[in-house]
């Protein structure tokens, strides 16, 4: 088991949304989803906190981060948002980010969290014209839910003690 020094220093230092925009697209003619990355902002909450306060504000999405910090027990991540869905979690190599700049060595692993735009809810069917628009919404619409279902067995695992568990409000970019 690590100690709780080398935990601090195995916990990924950096943090990239990876967000996917345009999955909720009925037509199937409309433009490739595209994927923009962004920094979050990070807040960091306790087990014993108020969860109330993780509650996303007009504008914002909030998704929150459950670092373990134990190899038996994986990190996940998840959307508190209505319209964003976390569907990954990775832990990847941060590339230039082993020296800082007074000369430190610090630890160049990062998370990478994976996010895809949810669907709008369309309340008039009159938007549909054809049975092939409804098959397609259908078909983009279960792709989503694959992505979120299939997220619980490639979850990121690290071999670090527990940690606090990061909140992060990401500036997703607005549809």
């Amino acid at each position: 088991m690590s100690s709780p020094t080398s935990a601090a220093q195995d916990l990924p230092h950096y943090v990239l949304v990876s967000h996917t925009s345009g999955g909720g697209n009925p037509n199937p003619n409309a433009a490739p989803s595209a994927t923009t990355f962004s920094h979050p902002i990070i807040e960091y909450h306790y087990a014993d906190d108020s969860p109330n306060t993780l509650l996303p504000k007009e504008g914002e999405h909030v998704i929150v981060l459950d670092y373990s910090g134990s190899a038996e027990i994986p990190s996940t991540v998840k959307s508190l948002s209505s319209d964003l869905a976390a569907v990954g979690l990775r832990v990847t190599e941060a590339p230039g980010a082993t020296t800082h700049e007074d000369g430190t060595i610090r630890n160049n692993k990062m998370f990478v969290i994976d996010t895809i735009s949810l669907p709008e809810e369309i309340v008039d069917i009159d938007q549909f014209n054809s049975a092939h628009d409804v098959l397609a919404r259908f078909k983009q619409r279960n792709a989503v839910l694959h992505q979120a279902l299939e997220y619980g067995q490639h979850t990121a695992q690290l071999d670090t003690d527990a940690a606090p568990i990061p909140s992060l409000t990401s500036p997703v970019p607005e549809e």
